[in-house]
């Protein structure tokens, strides 16, 4: 059978499967924190599956392979830099995200940090940021569209709407949980992917001479690509170790990005943090050398192909008999859609929790009512969410890696002081916290869009996140020093060691 036969064969398997759990999660929520948390649920591999699987996105199974094929060996430097940064990130944060999760029934990210400074303005500020996120979840969709017109014969239009009526079915179902679910079964796959792609890179498949002959012919149609070039003259995002430092610096708060991380709120006890975060460690060091991927398929994929981003189905294609190949088409899509149903899931609790629960209806005594309301805000924002999408989508953008941090740029920028720093720093205060979260949202956005005359505008996210960050934590530690700290009753409750976590099905609503 042809590789669009197998294809279409374990697609339906897969999707199948992806429905069944969905129908699982749906069996599993019971109310509207099930729906947007999964509260202390599962166990550290599980969720450390789905936190690996979430993290890394179809820019990490297309954008950035393709990046390597168009680019070479210095577009190394991204899939090893950003781990660090997310996974560094997580170990500073996520205990408390969980303690604080669990003591206040904080159900999303911006109401963490609204809680932690006692701030509506940093928790509605920060909700209306993520809403940026839509670029991210608009990556996803195209993802998949280009998966399903390279794999299956699909056109990119239906390709869309397949994706995202997937996506809508199970997400509407259980929430949450068939986020986590369908995110663990993928997560397996993707690291076995991820495994395969780096042992045939080392062992130069389907070249003749191994990796030097891949070098070799990277070279021969990019000469700034070999392995003997650290940085690409010019380039204005390898073009230099600072460029390579501010990826770094950029995606220390990417870990607690609301998709991923309230999924700190499903582990079942906060003493399996260190098996949780370990499991993460390994896992997402080991995803993002799918880049290898798109250096191999230069070497290996004859001519040039339409969409770099391609490059991971076309390098199977080339080289795997057509059900080996189809098999990669459904590893694809689980890449894209473990984050994209975790950005769809955090998008609608926007809508469901940080503005309809904690500010429109906040004074509401009939708490019943506010919470059956709630899980059907967030059901219908689900769809609503990936119809924009859908609508975004329809003129793919050029980059897939690139078009996503339009949006997760901003969040990290403002996230970086309050939560990054306000998890470590006892003494951060309000002050503090709102003047950070103000620079460097307001940074971000200044570089990005070039609003500094006579400066040209930074077009590498990476970059202008890097530079705002950079700016935003001096002014979270000034300002939060000259400033009064806030009462010690306070810090007390946020901080306190004995904090009674309770079972999922006990939390009050």
């Amino acid at each position: 059978m042809s590789v669009i036969a197998w294809s279409w064969i374990l697609m339906v398997f897969f999707i199948g499967l992806m429905l069944y759990l969905g129908y699982a999660g749906m069996k599993k929520t019971k109310n509207a924190d099930d729906f947007a948390t999964a509260r202390s649920s599962y166990g550290p591999i599980a969720l450390g599956l789905a936190v690996c699987a979430t993290t890394a996105s179809g820019a990490t199974f297309m954008g950035i392979p393709g990046t390597a094929y168009t680019s070479g060996f210095p577009s190394l430097w991204y899939p090893m830099i950003y781990p660090i940064g997310i996974y560094g990130g997580m170990l500073l944060t996520a205990k408390m995200v969980k303690q604080m999760g669990d003591k206040f029934s904080n159900r999303t990210i911006p109401e963490i940090v609204g809680e932690r400074f006692n701030s509506e303005f940093l928790r509605v500020g920060l909700a209306l940021l993520s809403l940026l996120l839509i670029f991210y979840i608009v990556s996803q969709l195209v993802a998949a569209a280009l998966m399903f017109q390279t794999m299956m014969g699909l056109s990119y239009q239906a390709g869309l709407w397949l994706t995202a009526i997937v996506l809508g079915i199970y997400l509407v179902l259980g929430g949450s949980h068939s986020d986590i679910l369908t995110d663990a079964v993928q997560g397996f796959l993707m690291l076995i992917i991820a495994v395969m792609i780096t042992v045939m890179f080392f062992t130069g498949f389907g070249v003749d001479g191994g990796v030097t002959a891949v070098n070799d012919a990277i070279t021969a149609k990019n000469p700034q690509g070999g392995w003997d070039t650290l940085f690409i003259e010019g380039h204005n995002t390898y073009g230099s170790a600072w460029l390579v430092f501010l990826i770094l610096i950029a995606h220390i708060p990417f870990g607690v990005l609301p998709h991923i991380g309230n999924k700190f709120f499903a582990l079942k006890n906060g003493k399996q943090m260190k098996v949780f975060l370990s499991f993460c460690i390994v896992g997402g060091a080991l995803l993002p050398m799918m880049a290898l991927g798109g250096l191999l398929g230069a070497a290996v994929i004859p001519g040039t192909l339409e969409s770099s981003d391609a490059v991971i189905p076309a390098l199977f294609i080339e080289v795997f008999p057509p059900f080996a190949a189809a098999l990669m088409a459904v590893v694809v899509l689980s890449a894209i859609l473990s984050t994209g149903d975790g950005l769809v899931v955090s998008f609608s609790q926007i809508f469901a929790n940080d503005l309809y629960r904690k500010t429109f209806a906040k004074n509401n005594p009939d708490k019943e009512k506010v919470e059956r309301n709630s899980l059907i805000i967030g059901r219908v924002a689900v769809v609503a969410c990936l119809g924009l999408g859908i609508l975004l989508a329809y003129n793919p953008p050029q980059s897939l890696a690139m078009f996503l941090w339009i949006g997760v740029g901003g969040m990290v920028s403002g996230l970086a002081g309050p939560l990054a720093i306000g998890a470590l720093w006892k003494r951060a205060n309000k002050q503090g916290a709102i003047s950070s979260f103000c620079v460097g949202v307001i940074s971000y956005a200044v570089l990005y869009m070039g609003w500094i005359p006579g400066l040209e505008a930074i077009t590498n996210p990476f970059a202008a996140s890097g530079y705002s960050i950079l700016a935003a934590a001096p002014v979270m530690i000034l300002v939060t020093l000259l400033t009064k700290p806030m009462p010690k009753e306070f810090i007390d409750n946020i901080y306190g060691t004995e904090m009674a976590v309770p079972d999922s099905k006990t939390i009050s609503h």
